[in-house]
């Protein structure tokens, strides 16, 4: 084995270009594969009656920012960020690997964590995720 010093040389190197080594979850051969997600957001009036539509304001979904977090040997790096659409979707290239998705919003009940979801990307297939926000509103 190689001295520790060069050891930890290769790993810094390895996770600066963003692939994996030694155990990484992030894999650099293949096609990338697509993350596809739909975030829903309710309920907003507090008595929903059937055929009376009760929209999002403006804005709500485009408030909401997707983080999706590389899962490497030691720690995880931030490797994307997007909004959704005003109807909640979004729709993101990723290489294979493992990734932690979560939101960042201001939306929902205070106080309830951040949903926090663990994927696994594979080369040239669409990974489906789905996330509810609700608001508290009753």
């Amino acid at each position: 084995m190689g001295s520790p010093g060069r050891r930890r040389l290769a790993i810094a190197a390895c996770l600066l270009a963003g692939v994996g080594c030694n155990g990484s979850t992030l894999e650099s051969e293949g096609p990338a594969g697509t993350l596809a997600g739909e975030i829903t957001v309710g309920p907003f009036c507090p008595v929903e009656v059937e055929g009376q539509p009760c929209p999002p304001p403006p804005g709500t979904y485009e408030s909401i920012l997707v983080l999706v977090y590389a899962r490497l040997p030691v720690g995880e790096r931030l490797v994307a960020e997007v909004r959704p659409d005003g109807g909640g979707r979004f729709e993101l290239p990723l290489q294979p690997g493992s990734y932690r998705v979560t939101l960042s919003h201001s939306l929902g009940i205070p106080g309830t964590p951040a949903p926090d979801e663990r994927i696994r990307v594979e080369p040239g297939r669409t990974t489906a995720l789905t996330f509810d926000i609700d608001t508290g509103i009753r």
